[in-house]
């Protein structure tokens, strides 16, 4: 006689557990592809940002570099400046390049508040209150040729008001002679 095994009877929540947890691991998934975008997308956001303050911040430096060099030497010619980033990858060659204007006096009135120009020995009111305009662009490229996509720029006109000094010399005004250095100045 052959025995028969009792047959069973499928109840409706059999194999609930399985589809469950399928559907649990398909949200799982979307959830975690979805924040792995996220993160993916900040880093990015991160890089262009770090990006931009190193360009902006090269762009201020060749503001500061022109005025001191004016201020110290006497120095108003425009300058290039091709600075490699420090302790960068040599195969990327990452570097900043900025290219300072002149730094032109464009308004020449009396010192007020100089007590120079009282009377004494400055009785023949050398000193001045000079504004000078000066202004600083600065791109960051990497690769070696300098025809290379800039990954950043960005450009600062600034005036700058310098009191008590002496009246400009002659070389300060050389900009106005030269339209390709007068082009750089924006006001």
């Amino acid at each position: 006689m052959m025995k028969t095994h009792p047959t069973r009877k499928l109840r409706p929540q059999d194999g609930s557990a399985y589809l469950v947890s399928l559907l649990a691991l398909i949200v799982l998934t979307i959830v975690g592809l979805s924040v792995s975008l996220v993160t993916q997308t900040e880093m990015q956001i991160g890089a262009n940002e770090g990006t931009i303050n190193r360009v902006f911040y090269s762009t201020d430096s060749g503001i500061a570099e022109s005025v001191a060099r004016a201020l110290t030497n006497a120095d108003y010619a425009s300058r290039v400046f091709d600075l490699p980033e420090p302790g960068g990858n040599p195969l990327l060659n990452l570097r900043s390049r900025i290219d300072s204007s002149p730094f032109y006096p464009i308004l020449d009135s009396p010192c007020n508040l100089c007590e120079i120009n009282n009377s004494g020995s400055y009785s023949d009111r050398a000193y001045r209150k000079i504004n000078h305009a000066v202004t600083s662009t600065a791109f960051r490229v990497a690769g070696a040729t300098d025809d290379s996509t800039p990954l950043g720029q960005n450009t600062i006109a600034a005036m700058v008001e310098v009191q008590p000094w002496r009246l400009s010399p002659p070389e300060a005004l050389l900009a106005v002679d030269d339209p390709e250095e007068l082009k750089k100045i924006r006001f």
